[in-house]
């Protein structure tokens, strides 16, 4: 029942239209008009005013034709970089761009699967129960809009969100918590020819304490890394401060304190060693969370893709997504592969036979959580 070639030309047209993350007024108001032309109920909240967006997350209901528990679906809107003046090249039946630009599949697809579910629902008068979608905003620097979004604010109990670069038959039972980190290394500055004895040179203290980091994979969902250093001031100057940013992962709360602990216990023998000093601060981006597979929402979904002809294959999955952010509201919400492929880069596609799984998926969701009222 999916339109491919409406389901393509959709992704095409959202692609189109630039919205990087706090800048996607012009996407969010395009999806208010195509929801509304779907016979949705839309407003849009304030989650932008909450961390200086220009948008707020686009959330919709379209009552159910039946009575059964409502259900959502959820993808974001904003991208990680711009799509402006982007061109589109379709070869062999996957999407790309000419690599001037990403494509935004992460998350356009989502969005482009979502309406055309309703969409199908719509022109086949499908019965259905009351379906609620979540178009958020700012997912891509730490899922401002989902956090906005408290579990009282929503009729549904559970959703599914279309935002993992996995292959259609995926879906994610465990995902980490992050904690970002900035540690200031403190030295002391002295001339470098004339007197650089004096001197504690911040920058060997900082590359000792990286250099003894157990960086990259911990386990399936683990990770440490260091993305940033930033420090000295003149090459005839013993840099007295340096500043070195990073982040940890990992889906175990346990583990995850384990790391965090661990990164501050190096990075303070780094600055022993150097008689120097090292000011470290954690900050939580977001918590991990873990299924066991006896939810819901998970049975229905596991169901609805087998319908459409996959294996329904759980994984633990090292990203973060909206999903974290929900789950922690209380909002329970599984994140189901869509299929798109080196997202964040300029290399980066989509299968159009991935894009009409997913949106298959989706509408068996529909039809399985209808027939259980």
């Amino acid at each position: 029942m999916i339109n491919k070639q409406r389901l393509v030309d959709t992704f095409l047209e959202v692609t189109s239209i630039d919205g990087i993350h706090g800048n996607e007024l012009e996407i969010a108001n395009l999806l208010v008009k195509k929801l509304n032309a779907l016979n949705c109920v839309v407003r849009t909240d304030k989650a932008g005013e909450s961390f200086g967006g220009n948008s707020g997350n686009v959330i919709a209901y379209l009552d159910g034709t039946i009575s059964g528990d409502p259900i959502f679906f959820c993808s974001h809107i904003d991208t990680i970089k711009s799509t402006k003046n982007i061109k589109h090249v379709i070869t062999d039946g996957i999407i790309e761009t000419d690599k001037t630009t990403i494509l935004g599949g992460d998350d356009r697809a989502g969005v482009a699967v979502i309406l055309e579910i309703l969409a199908v629902i719509s022109e086949n008068n499908l019965e259905h129960v009351p379906i609620e979608i979540l178009f958020t905003v700012s997912e891509e620097v730490g899922m401002n809009g989902a956090k906005f979004i408290e579990k009282d604010s929503l009729k549904s109990e559970y959703g599914f969100i279309f935002d993992c670069q996995a292959s259609p038959g995926n879906y994610i039972i465990e995902a980490p918590g992050a904690a970002s980190f900035k540690a200031i290394f403190k030295g002391k500055s002295a001339h470098a020819a004339v007197s650089p004895e004096k001197g504690i040179n911040a920058i060997s203290m900082a590359g000792k304490a990286v250099s003894d980091l157990k960086l990259g994979r911990w386990d399936e969902t683990g990770m440490i890394n260091i993305g940033m250093i930033n420090g000295g001031e003149a090459i005839n100057v013993v840099p007295d401060k340096v500043e070195v940013i990073g982040e940890t992962r990992n889906a175990n709360e346990n583990a995850l304190k384990n790391q965090i602990d661990y990164i501050s216990t190096t990075f303070k023998s780094a600055a022993e060693l150097y008689n120097g000093e090292v000011e470290i601060k954690f900050t939580q981006k977001y918590g991990g969370y873990n299924f066991n597979g006896s939810e819901r929402m998970i049975q229905i979904a596991a169901e609805a893709i087998g319908k459409s002809g996959l294996t329904a294959n759980p994984i633990k999955y090292p990203g973060g997504s909206d999903a974290n952010a929900l789950n922690a509201n209380g909002i329970p919400s599984l994140n189901l592969g869509v299929g798109f492929k080196n997202a964040h880069s300029f290399e980066e596609k989509i299968a159009i036979k991935d894009l009409v799984k997913t949106a298959e998926i989706g509408l068996n969701i529909v039809k399985i959580s209808s027939s259980l009222t």
